[in-house]
């Protein structure tokens, strides 16, 4: 390991726990189900797609608790990858994390924030723009916010993890608060129907239905991506073996509870078939059961639920950048400690003039179209390390194993590749563009290697 020192331990069980939830839970949930609607008609299988969603979240939320207490460090994948494959497969995780899966994520949110945010406001206000010459329509207001509030929480993230941690539990507990205001108000309106959440189950899942429901399942997936937050701050959080662990079970747990319960209060609200191709499920089921009078509840929801993810892929995201940069494979400047907050604030820097660029130049949404089966490819990678870094390190009696391994991890993966594979042959073109636009990693790895002389097994 390098000898640049390391962050500090000063995390405890409830900032990761809140940092996990606060990943998972977004906006997902409020359309996911309108698309999904159109591949299962049994409101038994659409509850139970979503619990298996959770499963999944789960199995690979313990194959990452295991590895991210074997490298309890910042960095998560590049760690994993670098040592149970080779250093240029570390390298290229992070460098895809930094051209586009986090900065680009970072983007998206941002920008998906600005456009509720400006819902409180007359339409004369989200048509506003700065006129600057030489780009087009200028700058929307809508990037204006976004940029503001990637760097308001880059620098609270840069004055301390503690400050990042505590907006963390502030955005996270009041997005648990409005998400179960949001379930009690629907489940406790009188304008639903029982009847809509049966009869359940009425075919057995024949192939037709199977296929149906792996389909559904790639958007189940992506709707709780987020719990491998945890490794890539794993070097910050206090009694890692066990709370990491911890977090992860009760984080994914909480979340799985909430999603399956929102479901519910939409099957109470509407028939399934209805609800195909609704892209604002949140949103119109409010409508039913609660009428427009609860509409600014929903639009805080969504603000919160928006915030606490954001803040969490900012102080996560850095930490994959900031271990490059210690195992010299990076410039050594973001790789530095500040030396009066102990944060990565180079790092943190560095990732928001980057998602500056793809917020202004709105490429962010094409790029990530692009590198979504690469990091797929990346996360059944890291599963499959997990196989051979056992082989390979001797476990101490001691050190955390992941609960059910190897069938968890294996169904983990077996998953993943099966969404990977959909995506292959829904977007082949773009897989194929990701794959050469993360490929070009290749080129700077040589050259940092040749750079600072790093000598690689």
């Amino acid at each position: 390991m390098s000898s640049i020192p390391s962050t500090f331990r000063i995390l405890g069980f409830k900032d990761a726990y809140v940092l996990m939830v606060g990943n998972i839970l977004g906006i997902g949930i409020f359309t996911t189900t309108g698309y999904i609607a159109q591949y299962v008609s049994d409101p038994g299988y659409m509850i139970l797609i979503w619990v298996i969603g959770g499963f999944i979240s789960f199995c690979g939320g313990v194959t990452y608790a295991e590895l991210s207490t074997r490298f309890p460090h910042a960095g998560g994948d590049f760690h994993y990858l670098t040592h149970a494959y080779h250093p240029i497969l570390g390298f290229l995780f992070g460098w895809a994390a930094l051209l586009v899966t986090y900065t680009g994520s970072i983007a998206v949110i941002a920008v998906g924030f600005s456009h509720y945010f400006l819902n409180f406001f007359g339409s004369e206000a989200r048509e506003w723009h700065l006129a600057m010459p030489g780009i087009g329509t200028g700058i929307t207001l809508h990037k204006i916010i976004a940029v503001l509030i990637t760097l308001f929480f880059t620098y609270v993230n840069v004055r301390g993890v503690r400050s990042g941690a505590l907006f963390q539990r502030f955005f996270t507990f009041l997005s648990l608060f409005v998400f179960g205001s949001y379930i009690i108000a629907g489940l406790t309106s009188p304008q639903g129907n029982w009847e809509h959440l049966t009869p359940a189950f009425q075919r057995f899942p024949d192939l037709g239905i199977t296929s149906k429901l792996g389909v559904a399942l790639i958007g189940v997936y992506f709707t709780y991506s987020g719990w491998t937050v945890l490794a890539y701050v794993a070097g910050e959080i206090q009694n890692y073996r066990r709370n990491i662990p911890r977090a992860t079970w009760t984080g994914v747990a909480t979340v799985t509870v909430i999603y399956i319960l929102i479901n519910i209060v939409y099957l109470y609200a509407m028939p399934l078939w209805s609800m195909e191709n609704v892209i604002d499920i949140g949103h119109h089921v409010l409508l039913i059961l609660r009428g427009a009078g609860l509409s600014i509840v929903f639009n805080i929801a969504i603000l919160m639920a928006v915030l606490s993810t954001l803040n969490a892929t900012v102080l996560s995201g850095a930490r994959i950048y900031f271990a490059m940069s210690r195992e010299k494979e990076f410039f050594p400047v973001f790789g530095k400690i500040h030396s009066i907050y102990n944060t990565p604030a180079a790092a943190l820097w560095l990732q928001f003039g980057w998602t500056v660029i793809l917020i202004l130049t709105g490429s962010f949404n094409q790029l990530l179209t692009y590198t979504v089966f690469v990091m797929l490819g990346f996360g059944v990678l890291s599963g499959f390390a997990l196989f051979l870094l056992r082989i390979k390190q001797e476990t101490p009696v001691s050190h955390y194993l992941a609960w059910g391994y190897p069938y968890t991890t294996i169904f983990y993966m077996v998953i993943v590749l099966w969404i990977m594979f959909n995506t292959f042959l829904d977007q082949p073109l773009e897989t194929m563009a990701g794959v050469v636009l993360v490929a070009t990693g290749i080129l700077f790895y040589w050259y940092f290697r040749k750079k600072f002389q790093k000598k690689y097994l």
